[in-house]
């Protein structure tokens, strides 16, 4: 097949898997720029291939069409991702429904934090409907998003599909996890969404009910936002200052190493359509802590995963802190398990295992 992936820019979250499918397939990733606007703040920095995938950035509409009239023997399927929601990718999107390609759209679901759901199916239906008739398939990330593109029809095939990242190189060593205490983190941005409140909320509960308890708790913040100045009073207040560190934003693969070294990672977002930091932290072998209006909270459907908790559940998060603490305490079975853990990410969402399900998806009977 020829597969060509029109992105936003170059994501960490998707190349792992597309570097897979280079490996069998003709692959092109075509951009607007390789890291998107914003996303330095977050760590992101430009994003370094070896596989034999074809980079295009920023080309122009003629240099496009020349793509996707290119002649190939055999099937040429173009992915989308995005469409609505970044600019620069609808256009080419349109410009393709003049050649007779086959299209996907990789999508998450309506983003309701900031508009109600009706809202997004009015648009929807106003603005998007008449295309759905030139999509083959939508690579739905997390189930909210299969539940609403299926809303809309069966022409298209819905794969549920998600997100992903690499696993960490072969002979890299493993970092060492400090013992002695139990180690928590959250990564991500400092704002209302990510809903950083209730992690404290939470271990100044833990702290005030089980006060020696938590004091063999660490908690490392990675991020920076909005509301840092407000969380770092939090923690003042609450007496938290020897138990909650704020690293700031750190690149993404420094923020990865605080993951690794982490026994569970805490995302108690009030809303994020995946989240693909629960996948960075599962590849490490750590244990997640997943608000259930996280699309990436399908991952967590087994305890050795972690737990999943409403996301403003200060004493359901508490409880969990106290009640697992003293098993990462145990160096020898939280290594047990996080080894454990590392295999099946590595088994079920890991590059090939994203590229494989991709593969099977575009396979025709």
């Amino acid at each position: 097949m020829r597969l060509l992936f029109f992105q936003n820019c170059v994501s960490p979250h998707q190349m792992p898997y597309i570097e897979a499918l280079a490996n069998r397939h003709d692959v092109t990733v075509i951009v607007p720029y390789l890291v998107e606007n914003g996303r330095e703040m977050m760590g992101w920095g430009q994003y370094e291939t070896h596989s034999p995938v074809r980079m295009i950035v920023s080309p122009t509409d003629e240099e496009v069409q020349t793509l996707l009239e290119e002649h190939y023997e055999g099937r040429t399927v173009a992915l989308f991702s995005g469409i609505s929601a970044f600019r620069e990718v609808k256009p080419w999107f349109h410009l393709s429904l003049d050649y007779p390609v086959e299209r996907g759209i990789i999508t998450e679901a309506p983003f309701t934090f900031r508009y109600p759901l009706w809202m997004h199916k009015l648009r929807f239906l106003l603005q998007d409907y008449k295309f759905v008739k030139y999509i083959d398939y939508v690579f739905a990330i997390g189930r909210n998003c299969e539940e609403y593109y299926r809303t809309w029809g069966s022409r298209w095939k819905i794969v549920p599909f998600d997100y992903c990242v690499a696993p960490r190189p072969e002979g890299e060593p493993l970092p060492i996890v400090e013992t002695g205490t139990a180690n928590f983190c959250f990564v991500g941005s400092l704002d209302k969404r990510k809903n950083v409140q209730t992690i404290l909320e939470a271990f100044a509960l833990f702290n005030y009910k089980h006060r020696s308890a938590c004091q063999q708790c660490r908690l490392t913040i990675v991020g920076d936002g909005p509301l840092r100045s407000k969380l770092e009073t939090m923690v003042s207040a609450n007496g938290l200052e020897d138990i909650v560190t704020f690293a700031g934003t750190l690149p993404m693969n420094s923020a990865r190493q605080v993951i690794a070294q982490s026994h569970a990672l805490i995302l108690p977002s009030l809303y994020d359509g995946w989240g693909a930091v629960v996948n960075e932290a599962l590849m490490e072998g750590t244990m997640v802590y997943c608000s259930d209006k996280c699309g990436a909270s399908v991952l967590i459907d087994d305890p050795s995963r972690g737990r999943i908790f409403p996301p403003r559940d200060v004493k359901a998060l508490a409880k969990f802190l106290w009640n697992d603490y003293g098993f990462f305490l145990d160096s020898r079975s939280a290594q047990h398990r996080r080894e454990a853990l590392r295999g099946w990410a590595e088994k079920n969402i890991g590059p090939e295992a994203i590229a494989r399900r991709m593969e099977s998806a575009l396979k025709r009977k």
